[in-house]
């Protein structure tokens, strides 16, 4: 990961407030072995100019992290968030609506947003005035299973749960996905487990066997849990466990942001992107005998870069899609890009 370095305005009302709550974050991150620097940023200027600088509003605070303590510092985030740390810190200082309003919750907004792809500013704002616990106030999942996961996977890292209180969360976690994922009505009794997952691999949804094994391994996990008392499950164990799951939750996010994002715009037009499957009908060059029944052959199986099957967008970053404009390869070709946001 690349160092963090966040420039914060702060206005001469809230200066002092500030910096009271950025030392109390550096003497915090110090104690988890994390260098948070904070300094005053003035432009390289004579010195005169510079000592007038000193009296000019707003004013640029540098926050900085080096890349060897990014990933600490994400989990230090969450901590505050999970442990009510920032609650507890403005129970510490007078006027804490104030400071809360005007220091706390923009600086700290700043530092989730420089962090994580999806934050939750509502969350936060209430967290820090009510101490309310929410799971996940930031993260890298836009979807909601994804989100769910990823708070279960830093309660797990942060050592706020155990391996097998882990465990049992994603079991639930993971019943509901399929439970869903299939369309159970509400109310009707539930198959057995390994039969959904099995139901899921026919209807494409859990793709592959690796995947499907997964699911059934956590389930088994939890089972022996509940009926042998067999609760120490190796950190080793659990850690592979999370990790794939967190890749597969990873691949899962990007594969649903790819098929919402069903147009682009090439040189100033808008196009539909094209599907998997479909490739061959947006050449501009003839096609060589044979090619049309062998790309269908090839088609009928997942791509073999990004996974998707027949009929579905592809990933971002997939070297197999065609771009709708000139046909060429969508990821190397020189047609202008604009996202559509569709």
């Amino acid at each position: 990961m690349l160092a963090l370095d966040v420039t914060i305005a702060i206005s001469e009302h809230s200066y002092q407030s500030a910096k009271a709550f950025l030392d109390f974050l550096r003497r915090a991150a110090r104690k988890h072995s994390i260098t948070l620097s904070v300094s005053e940023q003035f432009p390289v200027v004579s010195a005169d100019a510079q000592e007038m600088l000193r009296f000019k509003w707003p004013r640029d605070i540098n926050v900085s992290v080096p890349d060897k303590d990014r990933e600490s510092f994400d989990l230090f985030l969450q901590e505050l968030l999970l442990n009510q740390g920032l609650y507890y810190y403005l129970c510490t200082v007078s006027h804490r609506r104030e400071v809360a309003k005007s220091v706390v919750y923009p600086i700290f907004q700043q530092l989730l947003e420089s962090n994580f792809k999806v934050t939750y500013p509502s969350l936060l704002r209430r967290h820090i005035l009510e101490g309310s616990r929410e799971s996940l106030m930031a993260g890298q999942f836009v979807e909601e299973t994804g989100q769910e996961y990823e708070a279960l996977f830093q309660q797990w890292k942060l050592r706020m749960i155990s391996g097998y209180e882990f465990i049992r969360g994603v079991d639930d976690l993971l019943n509901g996905f399929v439970l869903l994922q299939l369309e159970h009505k509400k109310g009707d009794p539930s198959p057995k487990f390994n039969r959904m997952v099995g139901e899921c691999g026919r209807k494409d949804i859990l793709r592959t066997k690796e995947i499907r094994k997964l699911f059934n391994l956590v389930h088994s996990l939890r089972t022996r849990g509940l009926h042998r008392l067999e609760r120490e499950i190796p950190d080793s164990e659990v850690s592979q466990i999370a990790l794939q799951l967190y890749w597969y939750f990873e691949y899962l996010d990007d594969y649903w942001k790819a098929q919402d994002r069903k147009t682009v715009i090439r040189r100033g037009k808008r196009y539909r992107r094209v599907r998997y499957g479909d490739e061959i009908r947006y050449l501009n060059f003839p096609i060589p005998e044979g090619y049309q029944a062998e790309w269908e052959k090839i088609s009928s199986g997942p791509c073999g870069d990004c996974g998707v099957i027949s009929g579905e967008l592809h990933l971002d970053g997939c070297d197999m899609e065609r771009c709708p404009c000139c046909s060429g390869q969508y990821l190397g070709c020189e047609c202008a890009v604009e996202d559509s946001g569709e």
